[in-house]
């Protein structure tokens, strides 16, 4: 009689230890027993069980297939497969050729009825066991999670597991990466696509398993709320991203804003620039292929039937605008009375709005609230014989009646509204805490003995730190994460608009800041450039 003798181990730490030899030991010793002839050793490693893709097994089956051999040995029924339906398929293939499956462990074989029926029970209790291990290892993760500690698998990009605590950590190098992707796509406008090239032209690595970035990654990490500090399995994991620059990536991806730049050029108002004539954005252009020029797109034929209905506003130097327009606003930033006034008003119209949406869903949430307390109360009265149950059905049904009329009401809500009411209180919440961080430090510079120039300047520093998040408006020294680092990026946290006029430019922002008027132009700026697009 020839005898195939199959063998196989589930996980590499197996491979790697005296698993696979023992199993070869054991059927080699029953072959020379039997007086079996050994036709081949067929092995699978680090492959499961429950699966039939495995080389070994296809070799053996297609050997089998040409009748090589009379038996397949294996040390246990496990080690042949796991999964019933599979043990049984495969049983009856071998059966169809006349070959018997031996397990050496449970001590029978098909060849008899009494072995098959065994073999069956068996299987069963192997597919049982192996349900058993999975609910084990299932109870032991979320176990581990309701502790707030990482079970197993491979953390998010920019943290590494520590084994000792059982907790996740921040990767000091892949942080770095998660950080520049946020400010990047937030603050220079950069899309998934753009941020991926750039991270593989700066050969920036990526997880090992892959071999280059890619937006799918990119659009993973952006969205992926654990860098803010709230991971979805409720585990302890540290802040990598501020919760106000993960809500302002939220915000762009639901905007889907898409900002292209020229190769070789900066436009520093692009997309924050609308006319105040006709509503349109401004498009970024070149006149006569040398000079950038911010011009309305109203300006475009397109669909238009005549020149008359185009809109009039003319092209605007970029260069000369975006000096006027960063000026008027570092002047407005260095003045620290206008930032605090500014920022008072800020959280008055939070509060204002937070108090205007609110009117309309707190009194059904709060109604909804008292009705279900009447019924739990309702409950415990019957519960404790101080109720009939009459009273009690007729009292359940007006309860009832009363709820899904509410429900309804709330269901007809707006989601964008309630959205916007949490989107309110988070950002109310953000600007009260540093409003009252400001009037601390300020009461400290008061206390100082510092004459009213040095005075003056140290206050506009401290506001600057505190509401912008930076230390310097020349050179934009970051100061904590999520803080503008560019003068793009200072603009868009400002949440500034420019709206060119024929005679005038506004400058809509967080705080006042002046208009621009034409005649002001800086000898450096000759007015000629600007009429040569008239």
């Amino acid at each position: 009689m020839r005898v195939a003798l199959y063998t196989r181990v589930s996980t590499d730490e197996q491979v790697q230890g005296t698993s696979l030899q023992t199993q070869v030991e054991e059927l080699e010793r029953k072959a020379e027993y039997e007086h079996w002839d050994i036709y081949r050793i067929y092995m699978d490693e680090a492959i499961s069980g429950t699966t039939d893709d495995r080389e070994g097994l296809k070799r053996l089956i297609q050997d089998a297939k040409a009748k090589r051999f009379d038996i397949v040995a294996v040390t246990k029924l496990d080690r042949f497969m796991r999964k019933l339906k599979l043990l049984l398929d495969y049983i009856d293939q071998l059966n169809q050729l006349s070959i018997t499956l031996v397990s050496i462990g449970e001590g029978f074989d098909t060849s008899t009825p009494m072995g098959r029926f065994t073999l069956q029970i068996m299987g069963v209790i192997a597919e049982w066991e192996r349900e058993r291990i999975i609910e084990r290892v299932t109870k032991g993760r979320h176990a581990r999670y309701a502790e707030g500690k990482w079970a197993a698998g491979q953390p998010l990009y920019g943290y590494r597991y520590v084994p000792d605590t059982k907790k996740l950590e921040i990767n000091p190098n892949e942080g770095k990466v998660v950080k520049r992707i946020f400010n990047l796509y937030v603050f220079d406008r950069l899309g998934a696509e753009q941020l991926a090239r750039l991270l593989n032209k700066e050969q920036v690595k990526p997880r090992q398993q892959a071999k280059m970035w890619y937006p799918g990654a990119i659009k993973d990490i952006i969205s992926h709320p654990g860098y803010k500090g709230e991971h979805p399995l409720k585990i302890d994991i540290p802040v990598i991203v501020e919760p106000a620059l993960w809500d302002m990536a939220q915000q762009r991806r639901k905007d889907n804003k898409r900002l292209h730049r020229r190769n070789g050029s900066s436009w520093l108002l692009q997309g924050m620039t609308k006319c105040g004539l006709c509503g349109h954005s401004l498009a970024c252009g070149w006149a006569h292929g040398t000079r950038r020029v911010y011009s309305c797109r109203g300006r475009l034929l397109l669909s238009k039937t005549s020149n008359s209905n185009k809109c009039q506003l003319k092209p605007i130097d970029a260069e000369w605008l975006e000096k006027e327009v960063w000026q008027k606003v570092t002047d407005a930033l260095s003045n620290p009375t206008s930032l605090m006034i500014a920022l008072d008003d800020y959280i008055a119209k939070l509060k204002a709005r937070e108090e205007e949406i609110e009117r309309t869903i707190k009194p059904i949430d709060a109604r909804l609230t008292e009705i279900r307390d009447k019924k739990a109360k309702l409950a415990m009265d019957w519960f404790n014989n101080a109720i009939g149950q009459g009273t009690v059905d007729k009292l359940r049904v007006e309860l009832d009646a009363e709820e899904a009329r509410l429900t309804g009401i709330r269901a007809e809500i707006d989601p964008a509204q309630i959205e916007e009411l949490e989107t309110t209180k988070y950002w109310l919440t953000f600007w009260e805490k540093r409003r009252r961080e400001l009037d601390l430090r300020l009461s400290w510079i008061l206390e100082g003995q510092a004459d009213q120039a040095s005075l003056e300047k140290e206050a506009a520093f401290e506001v600057a730190k505190v509401v912008l998040g930076i230390a310097d408006l020349e050179t934009l020294e970051l100061t904590e994460v999520g803080s503008p680092t560019t003068k793009r990026q200072l603009l868009d946290y400002i949440q500034c608009t420019i709206i060119p006029y024929p005679d005038r430019i506004e400058i809509k922002a967080f705080l006042p800041i002046n208009n621009i008027e034409y005649r002001g132009y800086n000898s450096d700026y000759r007015l000629s450039h600007y009429r040569r697009f008239q």
